[in-house]
């Protein structure tokens, strides 16, 4: 039986911009989530693509999702794995502008901060669209 060699797509957003969104999403102020805003004295620039062709994947960086596409289709047909490498905007994610998931993380109700009473209201309408399985 052959063995077919898996592709990883590595979105790379220079931290963990996730959580960060999640973050700024609640009412919180952005905290020591992305590398450049980290409270640490060496900034962190990992390089992915050399990281996995050192441990002996093929490894790309795509440019854009047309590159990103073509890289895919490329993997198909190699013998060992690949690591396709592409920059993603850590600050926007799917979850805005109504598409993507919600994540139901309660916000405080109370709170001197605009941006907190702002995130609870927000928190409280998705609230009522949320569908919850039987």
């Amino acid at each position: 039986m052959r063995r077919v060699p898996f592709t990883v797509v590595l979105t790379d957003n220079r931290g963990f911009g996730c959580i960060n969104r999640l973050q700024r999403g609640t009412g919180g102020a952005e905290f020591n989530n992305l590398y450049r805003s980290s409270n640490v004295e060496a900034k962190s620039d990992i390089d992915f693509v050399a990281l996995a062709a050192a441990m002996g994947a093929h490894a790309v960086k795509a440019k854009d999702i047309v590159g990103l596409e073509a890289e895919i289709l490329a993997a198909r047909d190699r013998e060992v794995p690949s690591v396709i490498v592409i920059d993603t905007d850590p600050m926007h994610g799917p979850g805005e502008a109504g598409g993507g998931p919600w994540w139901d993380v309660a916000v405080p109700e109370v709170s001197a901060r605009p941006e907190v009473k702002a995130a609870r209201d927000g928190y409280v309408a998705a609230l009522k669209d949320q569908r919850v399985a039987d």
